[in-house]
């Protein structure tokens, strides 16, 4: 009879490959996520068959993380630009508490080897979000560029943003504050 899996175990293999993939990229092999680990590389394959199917569970896990934060109720009564800021905040409060996670998701993005399932999955959770920050974009921004507003230049702030305040903690409200003006104005070009 077979062993039951071990949600620990588990748990350490995404947490090691977050680890790899956040320094070394997707290309971070089985045996040393495993050796991180602390298991035998067969060990993992009982846990994730191959490795697209750990990194593809682990971006799943990383962007259902951030999917709870970004997700929560935002205030109803609030104005179009305090809106975004609530959702900036929580990016910005997300990559901070996250960094390994916020690093290992960026590799995992640009990877071919997450699949668009994964993806698709993914971007569905974040549907009611994406859906209230484009509504407070509308009658701001073009419509046309909304999505690029989104997609790119709201995560690229946000990024250079966490980057800042982790090099200069002390800055923290300057750099968030700075981050969140250059996209809020940004967006009405």
């Amino acid at each position: 009879m077979a062993r039951p899996l071990s949600e620990e175990k588990r748990q350490a293999l995404l947490a090691s490959a977050a680890d790899l993939i956040a320094t070394l990229g997707t290309g971070a092999s089985t045996a040393k996520i495993a050796q991180a680990a602390n298991v035998a590389e067969g060990t993992l394959f009982t846990y994730f068959p191959t490795k697209d199917e750990l990194l593809n569970q682990l971006y799943v896990e990383i962007e259902t993380d951030l999917a709870g934060v970004m997700t929560a109720p935002y205030p109803e009564d609030a104005g179009p630009r305090e809106r975004i800021r609530h959702v900036w905040n929580r990016l910005i409060g997300w990559g901070l508490a996250n960094p390994v996670w916020r690093k290992a998701i960026r590799q995992l993005k640009v990877s071919d080897r997450v699949a668009i399932e994964s993806q698709r999955r993914c971007n569905a959770m974040f549907h009611d979000a994406r859906a209230m920050v484009e509504q407070s974009l509308s009658g701001h921004a073009d419509p046309e560029r909304i999505a690029f507003y989104i997609d790119t230049v709201l995560f690229g702030l946000a990024e250079i943003a966490i980057e800042a305040i982790e090099a200069s903690p002390e800055n923290h409200e300057h750099f968030s504050q700075t981050g969140f003006d250059l996209f809020w104005k940004g967006t009405t070009a």
